[in-house]
């Protein structure tokens, strides 16, 4: 390589460097959230689990919320916003989530791909969102679980929207008996998309992300 072509590399090189670290400052995001009105019946935001983060010099950046319910069938919904230059393909987003919930999930829970369900709705916020539901069944303790991961994009706020809740159906200390109480505040809307559950409290049905 000649003295000319290695300069004309290391202009290029400065130059992209230049425009990541001016466009970095750029990319601001607004947390999805659930309204205090929604958060009932035993549910409550652990701030504690609060989280955000960047990467790619400030290209992207995330932040995470979790809301949970104790007790006998316990529940938690996890409400992740990341924010990019350009927003992600919502299939693509979809994808990266069962990836997700497949690893997360893998030590603990043996998800039946058989009743591995896929379908879409309409959210408060006028989104529609891609979801897929699995059960299964938690290995250590012996008890039945739901899990729904539902994504959208956000134009408004340039966003991109991942939920993944688990609910447990099922307590080994009444092991015939079902309980979908805390399932269907994470997935409930007015149209009943998901098992015929009608109402307006979900806690995805409400996510604000813009």
């Amino acid at each position: 390589m000649v003295a000319g072509e290695k300069k004309h590399i290391w202009i290029i090189t400065a130059f992209m460097l230049v425009l990541l670290v001016a466009f970095s400052g750029c990319v601001n995001i607004s947390c999805s959230y659930i309204p205090d009105l929604v958060i009932t019946d035993g549910w409550y935001e652990n701030l504690a689990l609060k989280n955000t983060g960047s990467q790619f010099l400030g290209l992207e950046k995330w932040c995470g919320s979790v809301y949970e319910i104790k007790g006998k069938y316990p529940a938690s919904l996890t409400v992740t916003t990341i924010k990019t230059l350009i927003l992600t393909d919502e299939e693509e987003l979809q994808k990266k989530t069962i990836e997700s919930i497949e690893y997360t999930f893998q030590d603990r829970i043996r998800l039946d791909e058989s009743t591995k369900l896929n379908g879409e709705k309409t959210i408060l916020k006028k989104h529609n969102t891609m979801y897929i539901i699995y059960d299964g069944i938690d290995i250590n303790r012996n008890e039945k679980i739901k899990i729904i991961g539902e994504v959208w994009n956000c134009g408004t706020s340039g966003t991109s929207i991942i939920c993944i809740g688990i609910a447990y159906i099922t307590n080994n200390g009444s092991p015939t008996i079902e309980n979908t109480e805390n399932w269907q505040k994470i997935v409930i809307d007015p149209s009943g998309t998901i098992g015929n559950f009608t109402g307006e409290g979900g806690l995805i049905y409400n996510v604000h992300c813009h």
